[in-house]
């Protein structure tokens, strides 16, 4: 898997140089609540995102951080099956607001449909996580509806939207209770 490089960015598979970002990263009520990373998150469970989770073979996972100064951001990746990837992403508080997941996730998706070949690319969200929603919309996926997915031997009410190699990266419309008001 190569690094990728945007205009402020640089996204590259995990080592063990991320595990404390990511473990720290992790310890954020925002993405225990709106991720499905195991909670309470501990050390062990970032090596195991990096060794494990992130070198899976039909895994394609960045840690993302910036080209400036090499800050770390969050993760973005794909999980292929067949010709269809599922897409996943998270950012650190502290960097939120600045435009870089959006950029990272953009990147990821181009690579999922012209390198790793995905015809189509699936997101999906727990329900409240309506700044994930915004962002799916914004790339120009199609909102499905709701579905349950099991996670951590949980059942979880989410929302599911897909994008296809042929459709345009135009944001769409999705109901506002999706996305909230006036997104």
């Amino acid at each position: 898997m190569a690094d990728i490089r945007t205009t402020r960015l640089h996204l590259r598979r995990p080592d063990e140089s991320d595990v404390d970002a990511i473990f720290s990263a992790c310890q954020d009520s925002d993405i225990q609540r709106f991720t499905l990373v195991p909670v309470p998150y501990r050390r062990e469970d970032a090596e195991h995102f990096v060794r494990v989770v992130a070198v899976h073979p039909r895994s394609s996972v960045w840690t993302i951080r910036t080209l400036l100064d090499d800050t770390f951001v969050g993760v973005a990746g794909l999980r292929m099956a067949d010709d269809v990837g599922t897409l996943g992403y998270w950012c650190a508080a502290p960097q939120r607001g600045r435009g870089y997941l959006g950029e990272a996730v953009a990147t990821v998706v181009d690579h999922g449909f012209t390198v790793v070949g995905a015809g189509t690319i699936r997101w999906s969200a727990l329900l409240d996580n309506v700044a994930s929603a915004r962002l799916a919309a914004s790339l120009g996926f199609r909102y499905i509806g709701r579905r349950t997915e099991t996670a951590h031997g949980l059942d979880e009410q989410v929302n599911t939207a897909e994008l296809l190699r042929s459709d345009p990266r135009e944001p769409r419309a999705w109901p506002a209770a999706v996305v909230g008001p006036n997104p």
